[in-house]
């Protein structure tokens, strides 16, 4: 007998809660060796099919041990610009300081780029 799909899954690229019928809804939902996954927005399902292992590995960890998830003061790295990229809107209901943080570098990008 099958489990009983949780609502919300954690996606594994971005660790946001995500509502797994809306993912469904909208094909962000994917099965991985047995194990159903949740994204938060295409750019994050897009990272993983390129490389589930990695993903896979940090969603084990921080199931197993919930104090590496971030927590504190974000720190704006690699993933975070990806996030930005990909998916602004749902980066600012999560993490706004980043957001803004990241339109401010844009606009300085922009207004150095005009000179």
């Amino acid at each position: 007998m099958q489990e009983p799909r949780p609502e919300t899954l954690i996606d594994p690229v971005c660790g946001m809660s995500v509502d797994v019928a809306k993912a469904e809804a909208v094909g962000l939902l994917l099965e991985h060796d047995g194990r159903t996954w949740a994204f938060c927005g295409r750019g994050c399902r897009r990272s993983f099919v390129d490389d589930p292992p990695e993903y896979i590995a940090t969603a084990e960890a921080a199931a197993a041990d919930p104090s590496i998830a971030p927590a504190g003061p974000v720190v704006i790295d690699a993933g975070m610009r990806r996030w930005y990229e990909s998916c602004s809107c749902c980066l600012s209901e999560a993490y706004p300081d980043v957001k803004a943080a990241l339109d401010a570098e844009q606009a300085a990008l922009g207004a150095a780029h005009h000179h």
